[in-house]
């Protein structure tokens, strides 16, 4: 497995491809090649794998858009030790908490799927994986108006990989020290929205009826907010960052429902 460095705004991209001389879609193509990924769903088609292995590179590299540390904190954000000490310090104004984790693993994986046509033909559809995995040493935060507004200490080891099909293409890591390397500016929430539980009340096809589903806020499964509301049956363009609430809309349907986007460990 090789290394990397990362900086406070590091993308999966740069966890698996930073610093190496061929674009991040040309190495992905050729690890494709090398390992055959294609090599079966383009059988019956002589001459068209290579453009078959772009198309595929071109859409695993849509994922590796995804902040790296952006995972980190979204994972902590399902620790009960520190969304407790978030709700004591929101209802106790002033009050200030450090936490304590033991060694503990944060996994998050994300999918896309590929379908392959050829001469407008089905040929396949392929699944591409990205995985990112920390694992964290030693970690003490400070919690303060339920933020995680510092970290004193702690030691991240972060791996990425790359899967097609369940065959992996690319696999990349590094370590660092967590303090500082963690960009926190004004402390980060670690409490969803509390200002708003709406419900929301959609037409039942094909009656008329009403069908009431309660809404709630959610991590953003596009990963460019920290929080997006469920509306019961699908994602709105109404997010959070920082407590205030805006509009995002969805550039493309984003068919994860709450919570199935991320998991991670209990310490």
């Amino acid at each position: 497995m090789a290394t990397s460095q990362l900086n406070e705004t590091a993308t999966a991209r740069d966890l698996l491809f930073g610093g190496q001389s061929l674009e991040p879609t040309d190495a992905l193509a050729r690890a494709l090649h090398e390992r055959g990924a294609l090599k079966t769903p383009v059988a019956r088609y002589p001459g068209v794998r290579s453009l078959a292995e772009c198309e595929v590179a071109r859409e695993a590299d849509r994922l590796l858009s995804t902040d790296v540390f952006d995972l980190l904190i979204a994972g902590w954000k399902k620790y009960d030790a520190l969304t407790d000490a978030a709700r004591r310090t929101r209802d106790a104004q002033g009050t200030e908490e450090k936490v304590e984790l033991a060694t503990h693993q944060i996994k998050s994986s994300h999918t896309s799927s590929v379908q392959l046509f050829i001469d407008g033909k089905s040929a396949g559809t392929l699944e591409v994986e990205l995985s990112v995995v920390f694992k964290i040493v030693a970690v003490r935060c400070v919690i303060s108006r339920a933020r995680l507004t510092a970290i004193e200490t702690g030691r991240c080891t972060v791996t990425g990989a790359v899967a097609v099909d369940g065959k992996e293409m690319v696999k990349r890591g590094c370590g660092f020290d967590l303090p500082g390397a963690v960009r926190l500016r004004g402390g980060v929430p670690l409490l969803a929205p509390v200002s708003e539980t709406p419900t929301a009340t959609h037409a039942a096809e094909p009656t008329g009826q009403t069908l009431a589903t309660t809404a709630r806020w959610s991590a953003d499964p596009t990963l460019r907010n920290e929080y997006r509301l469920w509306d019961g049956s699908r994602w709105t363009n109404r997010v959070a960052n920082d407590g205030r609430e805006s509009s995002d809309p969805l550039s493309t349907p984003a068919s994860l429902k709450p919570g199935t986007s991320l998991s991670a460990g209990k310490p």
